[in-house]
């Protein structure tokens, strides 16, 4: 409201250029009165289509917004992306069936072991060589 009573009295120096930033044409309507006028006309016009939109929107649109943050990743999302690692390359077949059986079902003491296929000693999946016989696991 505030801005339409300034245009609609000083329009003709620019007060509504200026108040939108506009500098080069505030001070062209400063140096021509409002383009002789016309441009006064039009800069009212605008205030009051400016200031019925303000009317219009609920308070709530004024308030910067923040994006909220992203859901957690649940394990359908932990498990498409070692999906996707294995089809880059980036991870072996193994790695992404540990990850796969960790994910599922982290629980399961079967998963948390792997028995050596050489002696059957029962070591741990993150072990690469079994603690009996030193055989590399797979």
């Amino acid at each position: 409201m505030f801005i339409f009573l300034l245009t609609l009295v000083f329009g003709w120096a620019g007060v509504y250029r200026f108040h939108k930033r506009h500098y080069v044409r505030a001070i062209l309507y400063l140096l021509t009165f409002g383009i002789f006028g016309v441009g006064w006309l039009v800069d009212v016009i605008c205030a009051l289509v400016d200031m019925v939109d303000g009317w219009r929107k609920p308070a709530s649109d004024f308030v910067a917004r923040v994006a909220p943050p992203p859901p957690p990743a649940t394990d359908a999302d932990k498990l498409r992306q070692y999906k996707r690692l294995l089809d880059e390359g980036a991870i072996t077949r193994e790695e992404y069936d540990r990850k796969k059986g960790e994910l599922l079902d982290p629980d399961d003491p079967a998963r948390r072991y792997v028995a050596c296929p050489y002696c059957g000693t029962r070591n741990r999946r993150e072990n690469v060589h079994c603690s009996a016989c030193g055989a590399k696991l797979e």
